[in-house]
């Protein structure tokens, strides 16, 4: 009988782990579950897991801190970690760190059944790595030896079909000049034993179906003299996280920067702000009377007019600039290395173009800015708030305007 896969679930939310155990075990996977980051270790030094879920907030230790242990003492366990919006910065750190991948709550099923299996597959080809390694001409793997000279000695058949020039006509040659090695600098370390004896990378290679990417699992076989590498096929893993990337970061209908995006930028020009003392400006702008067009023509007419909007936005910007949709028909411009009034007659020339605009059935619509720039005293959340306050002026003056605000103007 076939062994079930074993997955850890590590959150402090009771009704979470269950909901998640019952559809795992739904799945053909064999769950467990734990509160507390010491009872995911505790578990861990029992139990052999594929996988582990790790929320990276727990009550007794980081997520983090867990998932370090586990690896300490499984190094083949995989991990996703589980986050909330706020913690969305150290969750990609954590991919840096060893994890798997990453998902933000509320997440789809879908997507965390699909990281998963993409998750489980990655353990067991590494599990099968190490068990194939005393027979590389059996494994379906693409695989290659170098020597200490640094020529190809061997590769296998997987390796010689998928790179037809690793054939016996390019042994006894130079290894680095083969895509399937380029950038593996560290060889020289692994021979030195500067670096451990694993080493994980990735390295993107033109096939005849298209580019591909494959991680590269190198070892140093010291009884042999020789370094060991084999390629696992991750494109499909690839597409998948940068595709939950995507739908982290940007706004769905405009494709431009969501919210949470545009915050972690401006949290990136505040704090090189403050160190540099170079200037920037915020720009907050929303569609007069926008609810009208929803109202009579329909919200497929509004969402064709914001992206109307958002193309406006970008011919008329600089490239550094940055555009964000901040909410409903509510849009941002950080504005690096510009002033106040570098940033008032920018805002100025988007007014005139939305206004000068003829939008497909909505007809003719305005805009109104609020121009704000950062100054010493100034934080995220007060250059927001003056950007913000700074619109409701130009509301209350009639639209269809600018209106800057500074720190001496509202007593700050």
């Amino acid at each position: 009988m076939k062994q079930k896969i074993k997955i850890l679930i590590v959150d402090d939310d009771l009704n979470l782990r269950k909901t998640l155990a019952d559809i795992l075990r739904i799945k053909g996977y064999e769950p467990f579950v734990a509160g507390r980051g010491a009872e995911a270790i505790a578990a861990a030094e029992h139990e052999k897991f594929s996988l582990a879920l790790i929320d990276l907030m727990l009550p007794d230790m980081p997520g983090l801190d867990v998932m370090a242990r586990i690896k300490e003492i499984s190094p083949l366990t995989e991990t996703i970690i589980l986050t909330g919006n706020a913690s969305l910065d150290s969750a990609i750190e954590a991919t840096g760190q060893g994890a798997f991948s990453y998902l933000l709550k509320p997440y789809q099923m879908d997507d965390l059944l699909l990281n998963i299996r993409h998750g489980v597959e990655r353990q067991q080809a590494q599990e099968e790595i190490r068990r194939l390694a005393s027979f590389p001409r059996l494994t379906p793997i693409p695989e290659i030896e170098v020597n200490s000279s640094g020529e190809v000695t061997y590769a296998n058949p997987a390796a010689e079909k998928l790179f037809p020039d690793l054939n016996t006509t390019f042994l006894n040659s130079r290894a680095w000049s083969h895509p399937f090695l380029n950038g593996l600098s560290e060889f020289n370390e692994l021979w030195q034993g500067e670096k451990q004896t694993d080493m994980i990378s990735e390295v993107k290679i033109g096939t005849e179906s298209g580019e591909a990417t494959y991680e590269l699992h190198t070892h140093y076989i010291q009884e042999l003299d020789l370094i060991r590498v084999y390629a696992l096929d991750i494109t499909d893993r690839k597409m998948a996280e940068e595709q939950i990337h995507l739908l982290a970061t940007t706004d769905s209908l405009t494709g431009i920067a969501n919210r949470r995006e545009f915050t972690a930028m401006l949290e990136r020009e505040v704090a090189r702000v403050k160190r540099y003392g170079t200037p920037l400006s915020l720009v907050m702008f929303d569609l007069d009377y926008f609810k009208r067009v929803n109202d009579t023509f329909g919200h497929d007419v509004g969402d064709s007019v914001l992206l109307a909007v958002t193309g406006l936005v970008k011919k008329s910007i600089r490239t550094a600039d940055a555009v964000a949709r901040w909410g409903g028909e509510e849009f941002m411009v950080l504005m690096p290395e510009s002033n106040i009034q570098a940033a008032e007659k920018a805002s100025e020339k988007l007014r005139l173009a939305i206004a000068g605009h003829q939008f497909d059935t909505a007809g003719k619509l305005t805009a109104s800015f609020g121009v704000a720039a950062f100054e010493p005293h100034d934080d995220v959340n007060s250059l927001l708030k003056r950007a913000d306050d700074a619109l409701y002026r130009a509301k209350d003056k009639g639209r269809n305007r600018v209106e800057t605000l500074t720190g001496e103007m509202t007593g700050d």
